[in-house]
């Protein structure tokens, strides 16, 4: 590393260390000229990415910043009408054909296996993957799989899409995108339904957040889906989302003049899914680089527990012993 990027480095480093700068869009704006950024993705053309959770906020924005490179994006939703609407703004705003509109809940495990299914009957290849699909609970609800329902769409569902599309996946780039919220918590292994003291859907947030960090790292050392595929975690700092302001108003309106804009918080997402710089695989991004995935003392998460994460989620899923992947040599 040469003198002046040791120096920007350091300085970049320094920011992280003021939280209520760094993750808001002063941050983004600094590190952008500090870094002299050049657009996440200049060119996708070529590209299949599918990106879940897109009828708004961080998801439309992923989508539409990925279709403007020439990316061919397929989106995933809960809701058909309200993705065909999402569909038909993103092709207005972009000037291209809509993207094609996959229908799942990612929190019911059922409609997953019908989406893995779906997706690979129809390509021999996926090039991107972008887990963004998530919500926060006002109050504890159990799936009909038998799971906590933000545990369900932001941890075990992501999973088990991951990996029943297997080869389709083999070089491809997967970004699941976490929030600043994960580092509050600490690994749920002991409850990860949320059924001990009272229910805050904010904290079910963290804690599935904070699982899906530990998740990709622990995926990184699998044989997972393929040699070729890189999978890291994003954390896209505090934007300015219609989930935001349905879920955490007062935060909103306290933070609402520093909160990042969408295309801002989705910045290193787009970058890390068709970019074209290196990742470290099993890595947490925010603004473009490598960061700690633990702040607090009792939040990091040891090898172990995230040998015992896996497993669990394995289980949670219904993935039999046939095709569970082993760790890698080394």
């Amino acid at each position: 590393m040469s003198p002046t990027a040791s120096l920007r480095s350091a300085i970049d480093s320094a920011l992280e260390v003021a939280v209520p700068v760094s993750f808001s869009r002063l941050g983004h704006r600094f590190r952008r000229s500090l870094w002299q950024w050049s657009p996440p993705a200049a060119s996708a053309t070529g590209r299949l990415i599918v990106v879940t959770g897109a009828t708004s906020g961080l998801g439309y924005e992923t989508a539409c910043e990925l279709m403007a490179a020439g990316a061919t994006v397929e989106i995933v939703v809960r809701d058909r009408s309200r993705g065909e609407a999402a569909a038909a703004r993103l092709a207005e705003a972009v000037g291209t054909a809509p993207p094609v509109v996959r229908v799942a809940d990612l929190g019911d495990l059922g409609q997953v296996r019908s989406l893995a299914d779906e997706l690979a009957a129809a390509h021999d290849r996926i090039d991107g993957l972008v887990h963004n699909a998530g919500a926060m609970p006002d109050h504890r609800v159990i799936t009909a799989d038998g799971l906590e329902s933000s545990w369900a769409a932001m941890v075990a569902g992501p999973h088990l899409l991951t990996r029943l599309l297997g080869d389709r996946l083999a070089h491809a780039r997967i970004v699941v995108v976490t929030s600043g919220g994960m580092y509050t918590q600490r690994l749920p292994l002991d409850d990860p339904d949320y059924g001990d003291g009272e229910f805050k859907g904010a904290i079910a947030y963290a804690r599935a957040k904070r699982a899906q960090v530990d998740l990709v790292a622990e995926a990184a050392r699998r044989m997972l889906p393929g040699a070729s595929a890189t999978v890291v975690a994003v954390h896209p700092g505090w934007a300015d989302t219609p989930g935001v302001v349905e879920s955490l108003p007062t935060f909103h309106r306290i933070m609402g003049p520093l909160l990042r804009s969408p295309a801002e918080g989705v910045d290193t997402v787009v970058w890390a899914v068709a970019g074209a710089d290196p990742l470290e695989s099993g890595r947490l991004y925010f603004d473009r680089r490598v960061r700690t995935d633990s702040r607090w003392p009792g939040t990091a998460t040891s090898d172990e527990d995230r040998h015992a994460l896996w497993d669990l989620v394995e289980e949670q899923v219904g993935l039999s012993s046939a095709v569970r992947s082993s760790p890698s040599a080394g």
